[in-house]
């Protein structure tokens, strides 16, 4: 039995901290990585937070939370001792990642023409800002100028401030998550033509998809702008989610759709229960309430009446007395936890998420475990991160701890003996197109719905899985009227959500629950190769068609399940969405302002994350598929797939007992760090101090050479002391000027800024253009929508994505007769049942 489903992968990582949690994610998979470091130690080890008051190697929390599983070897790569060897270790490497410049990447010979002369079955790597090639390739970044570029950060905060990031920097964890999964696919496409290639991540595109599709409205020209609120958002009318408890928050997904009508009437019932509203309020249409509100034909003070009687409900329990019994009425509510809370809370410990680091000296923490639960094949708990230069490999000293990933002679003789029936998994033969889809060939049965399933199978379906996409009419996947619509125009395919979200996918109908329509799905699993769903633990249980039953009709079949708190433990019922699972897992907590409420992130945050775990897990389950001829279950938590991006404020409390706190758009070591006013309405620029010859440049720019020389703000350490005199010092400079001119004279001078960019901003944005991140697809009915493209590049096998997301039920006659082979008497049996709408 393989100990780790990558561990045949030899992973070379050079990435500093804008990169390194793609190598964290191939550890904790089972690949072999060595983090190649400068001789004075990467310049993560130098990112706060650090463990008490130390500045040494290993204190920093963030290297502890994202080197582990990793080996260190140190090098100087402007010696020529140093490049020699690392080339050496690269001829026999199956992926490189890096993050440099790209000046950098070819002083270091680590461009990829130079690496692959040295070994063509190498995958690089590339992590930056805005990608290798583009306008804005060169451009001074930060986490936060990335998050101002990507559409997501304007989405965040209250509507009277600046809008807000998540105070645990987040844009490259989203890049360095997309790395992985563009590394895995690589090596699918490796697999095909023995090549390697290119991989270009780009933070801003990898950030995007925080903003959940809100991006496409001005696009697909939709007229409509969402606002930003503290804890909910606002459109028409100010949707609130957030509201106060005895002992912190709750977020409670309050809405007026359809599929939100039962859940807010068990709501209102709990509240008049306890005597908190009337019965009137019980009965009341809120749907036809509300739109009446939108419309402007009543006033909005039935909405707020309502919310002011929740809070005062809520304000006399406390965040567990609300979770235990909300989740007992099925009422989508969630206790919005901060790091103590996070770690306090049982389900989590039942479900033994938690691993037990030994840091030395300072002590046993715990940190977030397995990125997902593999029914075959338990991932190993990772090392801690390694001191500087663990690994002291002298020259001629092998680096790595098993034979090289490439095809061997038991390789061989399993190609010529297959244990199995399923075609993916055979190793075999390269093709003779070097550029053939890497997924080509993977056949998936899909039953994911809303967001974060369908931003998975999006995925492969990009890189050319053929993905069958399972709905019915009587239930229909929510995002298909989610707004913005192509044009304005509501319509069941005219959301240019829906049409991202499942770009390139085949649409069919089927009632799981019909006898006949069990029939057909069970024909699809014999001929998938994955089954994905993202019900509620008990939903394919209740129409028979769990693993157990799809595995006896399907021995290789992988099947993955995701739901917000996965398939076991007290809280594996928990029903709602991604905004109650990043409530959950801290972020509400830790995105806002200390003097107020949680305010944010956007919506469904934990939907930005998950399904990139999904995917690398899916890809390391086909990598050991292809080597063992097995299949497996695959369990993905929505909300522990997130709370790998906390992992250093999980540390700081454990090792410092300090609750990292939201903190506007503050840094812990960058100053000036914020979010300023421009000229205009809603109109802000994102500037932040990269360096202390970044202030002095800032300073000059301004005009204040007094400041820029003044011994009292010469350190960032010292300028953080005066943070509050320093914003409004910069807040004085941009409020009067236009935030593109700030944008301009700034990069011009060599400080990370950039606006706050809109929709609309975003759509015009030079970079995402040169980029192709919009991207038209056709649509039957529509004619034409524009989606997001893929959020990566790979350099042989790019992404294809021409088709929108499909009409309900379009590709029902094509899936019985061309890929299920019906005959004609079949196929009229099963339409005339009603099993297919």
């Amino acid at each position: 039995m393989l100990q780790g489903m990558l561990e045949s992968y030899k992973v070379l990582d050079l990435a500093d901290q804008k990169g390194m949690f793609c190598g964290y994610i191939l550890a904790q998979l089972g690949a072999q990585v060595i983090a190649v470091e400068p001789p004075g130690g990467s310049s993560a080890r130098a990112w706060a937070p650090f463990a008490g008051d130390s500045n040494g190697p290993d204190a920093s929390l963030w290297w502890q939370a994202y080197g582990r599983g990793k080996r260190s070897l140190a090098l100087d790569l402007d010696s020529e001792r140093g490049s020699a060897r690392l080339l050496e270790l690269a001829a026999d490497a199956d992926v490189l990642v890096e993050s440099f410049s790209r000046l950098d990447a070819h002083r270091f010979g680590v461009d990829y023409e130079t690496l692959a002369a040295v070994n063509p079955g190498l995958v690089c790597v590339s992590v930056s800002p805005f990608g290798r090639t583009g306008p804005k390739a060169d451009w001074p970044a930060t986490d936060l100028t990335v998050w101002a570029s990507s559409g997501a950060h304007i989405l965040a905060g209250d509507d009277d401030r600046a809008p807000v990031r998540t105070s645990v920097p987040q844009s490259f964890l989203h890049a360095g998550a997309d790395a992985a999964c563009a590394a895995l696919i690589a090596l699918e496409a490796r697999h095909r033509s023995g090549l390697g290639q290119h991989v270009d991540v780009s933070a801003q595109q990898s950030s995007a998809q925080a903003a959940l599709g809100m991006v496409l409205a001005a696009p697909n020209n939709g007229g409509f702008a969402v606002r930003r609120i503290a804890g909910g958002l606002r459109g028409a009318i100010p949707i609130r989610f957030s509201f106060p408890c005895r002992d912190g928050y709750v977020t409670i997904t309050l809405m007026f759709g359809h599929a939100f009508e039962e859940p807010n009437r068990r709501l209102l019932r709990w509240l008049h229960k306890h005597g908190a509203c009337s019965a009137e309020d019980v009965a009341k249409d809120w749907i036809a309430e509300v739109r009446a509100i939108e419309s402007g034909e009543r006033p909005m003070d039935s909405y707020f009446e309502l919310c002011a009687k929740i809070e005062a409900f809520t304000l006399a329990h406390t965040q567990q007395e609300l979770f235990r019994e909300g989740l007992a009425r099925g009422v989508y509510i969630a206790p919005a936890f901060d790091v103590a809370g996070l770690l306090d809370e049982p389900h989590f410990k039942a479900r033994a998420f938690w691993e037990t680091l030994d840091l030395g000296a300072q002590g046993l923490a715990r940190a977030p475990g397995a990125l997902a639960k593999f029914s075959d094949t338990p991932p190993k708990p990772c090392a801690p991160a390694p001191r500087l230069n663990d690994a002291r490999l002298s020259p001629g000293k092998a680096a790595w701890q098993a034979g090289p990933a490439k095809d061997s002679a038991a390789a061989a003789e399993r190609s010529a003996n297959p244990p199995g029936p399923s075609d993916y998994w055979r190793p075999r033969e390269p093709t003779a197109d070097p550029c053939a889809p890497a997924l080509s060939g993977l056949k998936v049965l899909d039953f994911m719905w809303v967001i974060a399933g369908p931003l998975f199978t999006r995925m492969l379906a990009d890189y050319g899985a053929t993905v069958i996409k399972v709905e019915s009419d009587e239930r229909l996947d929510p995002v298909r009227g989610s707004a913005p619509l192509k044009d304005g125009q509501p319509g069941m395919d005219t959301s240019a959500l829906f049409a991202s979200f499942n770009a390139g996918k085949l649409g069919v109908t089927i009632d799981p629950g019909h006898p006949a329509g069990r029939e057909v799905v069970l024909d699809l699993v014999r001929w998938a190769d994955v089954v994905t769903e993202s019900f509620s633990p008990k939903a394919m249980k209740a129409w028979n068609l769990d693993y157990p039953v799809l595995r006896e009709v399907n021995p290789s079949l992988i099947m993955l399940s995701s739901c917000l708190m996965g398939r076991s433990g007290p809280r594996a019922m928990v029903p709602g969405y991604g905004n109650m699972a990043s409530a959950l897992a801290g972020f509400h907590d830790l995105t806002g302002w200390p003097d107020r409420s949680p305010a944010g992130p956007f919506l469904a945050y934990t939907d930005t994350m998950a399904p990139r775990i999904m995917a690398v897990s899916l890809l390391a389950a086909l990598e050991r598929r292809r080597v063992t001829g097995e299949g497996q279950h695959i369990d993905v938590s929505q909300t522990e797939a997130a709370i790998h991006l906390l992992a250093p404020a999980i540390l700081d409390y454990e090792v410092n007992g300090r609750i990292w706190r939201r903190m506007g758009n503050r840094d812990l070591q960058l100053c000036p760090h914020g979010v300023y006013p421009a000229r205009g309405e809603d109109r802000w620029v994102a500037i932040a101090c990269q360096s202390d010859a970044a202030w002095r440049s800032l300073c000059e720019v301004m005009g204040r050479k007094d400041a820029a020389q003044d011994p009292s703000l010469a350190t960032a350490e010292a300028r953080r002391q005066q943070a509050d005199d320093l914003d409004n010092f910069v807040s004085d400079w941009t409020r009067r000027r236009d935030g593109r001119e700030v944008e301009s004279v700034l990069i011009a001078a060599g400080v990370a800024a950039h606006t706050v960019q809109n929709t609309a901003e975003c759509e015009a944005d030079p970079q995402l253009r040169h980029r192709h991140h919009f991207q038209a697809a056709t649509h039957p009915s529509v004619g034409e929508l524009v989606v997001e493209a893929s959020r990566f590049r790979l350099s042989r096998t790019p992404a294809q994505v021409s088709r929108a997301g499909p009409e309900l039920g379009e590709h029902n006659m094509q899936v019985l007769e061309g890929i299920l082979g019906y005959d004609s008497e079949r196929i009229a049996a099963v339409l005339s049942s009603g099993a297919m709408g």
